[in-house]
């Protein structure tokens, strides 16, 4: 099982340096325009015809990842917020590689849809999407910054973050790959929100939500809301305890007054699928895996930085994250801390099923209890949230 499509980024993701339109072309006797100052260097590198000290190298791992992408059937796109398009076509005229065939051909005759401009990624794929009409989970992007991981959360394009600039690699192309793989893995189809139409079902909590996240949760998509980042990320919070999703309920119709609420049932669509995917129970003291809110970059990596420990502990994407939340104190309705199921956006469109519930269905709610879970749904523990639930001696089973 392959993508239909993998996209590749440029600067630092395809080859390392940058191409600046305005760096490059500025010594004596300089072209216009500027990618006519672009010559070869070597195989994998390009220079400034003004300026050797300035130039770029074609990433060691990418000549056979790009071959490897055609034998499989794939489109290639070129999708980069590069300022300048024509630039980055030169250097990719320059540079040449096998093809699933064995003929060399230089990397601009392989590339399918070439989506140079600077804007949001979501508006590159939205174009693509038009032109192919494959579904945003038949693809892939790779790409050094995590700010454009907003193509998974909004659109369901898988994303591999390329870190600490050393380019796109074989396993980091692999494990892109994986996930994508993982995230097929859990797809269950949707069938509307009748219940009887899944029969292997499994309850998994309550949630609280604005009218306008149910409907996309309502209609077999996801929450795209990018105005607040939760602590765990952009997803949906869910509680086990039936209580607590009616007080964050109303505390949603508190804080953003006008906004209409209701509290829903969260079931997984099919719950031998929920059962067997992958989940963490995370300890609360770790602060720093949660959403840095200081800027669009910070965002960005706080999610990948925290992918890459949840990694560490044994699971990896796609995942659902447990937590202990600390009392809201007040009226709320338990004592202590409480638990919270997050659910990412990935998993919300391939496996949830959202449905409203009545007052009175509420008040016959019982308690899901995900302590009692944790075999059953296969829910990883590291000695670090062992640690976290001793220190505020709590069970955890």
């Amino acid at each position: 099982m392959y993508p239909k499509l993998v996209a590749l980024d440029t600067d630092w993701t395809l080859f390392w340096g940058w191409l600046k339109v305005n760096e490059w072309g500025k010594g004596p006797g300089a072209y216009v325009p500027a990618e006519d100052n672009i010559e070869k260097r070597n195989y994998w590198e390009i220079q400034d015809r003004t300026n050797h000290n300035r130039a770029c190298g074609m990433y060691a791992d990418v000549p056979k990842i790009i071959q490897d992408i055609l034998k499989n059937g794939a489109k290639l796109a070129i999708v980069s917020r590069n300022t300048s398009k024509g630039m980055c076509d030169r250097a990719l005229w320059h540079w040449t590689i096998q093809d699933q065939h064995g003929k060399d051909k230089r990397v601009i005759e392989l590339v399918n849809f070439n989506e140079v401009y600077d804007a949001d990624k979501t508006t590159h794929f939205r174009k693509i999407k038009g032109w192919t009409n494959f579904d945003y989970s038949d693809m892939i992007l790779y790409d050094d910054e995590a700010i454009n991981n907003t193509v998974e959360m909004m659109l369901g394009v898988t994303f591999q973050v390329s870190r600490d600039q050393k380019g796109l690699t074989w396993d980091n192309y692999q494990e892109g790959l994986d996930i994508w793989r993982r995230t097929k893995a859990i797809h269950s189809l949707w069938h509307g929100t009748a219940l009887n139409s899944y029969p292997k079902r499994k309850l998994i909590g309550f949630s609280g939500m604005d009218m306008g996240t149910i409907q996309q949760l309502e209609a077999g998509g996801r929450r795209t809301d990018r105005k607040e980042a939760a602590r765990w990320g952009f997803a949906m919070y869910v509680a086990d305890d039936p209580r607590v999703a009616i007080w964050f309920n109303q505390w949603i119709k508190t804080y953003f007054p006008g906004v209409a609420t209701t509290v829903c049932a969260i079931y997984a669509r099919d719950g031998d699928i929920w059962d067997r995917m992958n989940k963490i129970w995370v300890p609360d003291s770790r602060n720093d895996l949660k959403q840095n809110r200081a800027s669009d970059f910070a965002l960005g990596w706080s999610e990948e930085d925290r992918n890459r420990q949840v990694a560490q502990w044994g699971v990896k994407k796609p995942y659902v994250l447990f937590s202990r939340h600390p009392n809201m104190g007040g009226t709320f309705p338990v004592a202590g801390r409480f638990n919270e199921l997050v659910i990412y956006p990935q998993v919300q469109e391939n496996l949830i099923l959202t449905v409203r519930i009545s007052d009175n269905e509420l008040r016959s709610a019982t308690n899901v209890y995900y302590q009692g879970k944790i075999r059953e749904w296969n829910i990883t523990i590291p000695q670090e949230t062992r640690n976290d639930f001793a220190r505020f001696r709590e069970n955890i089973g």
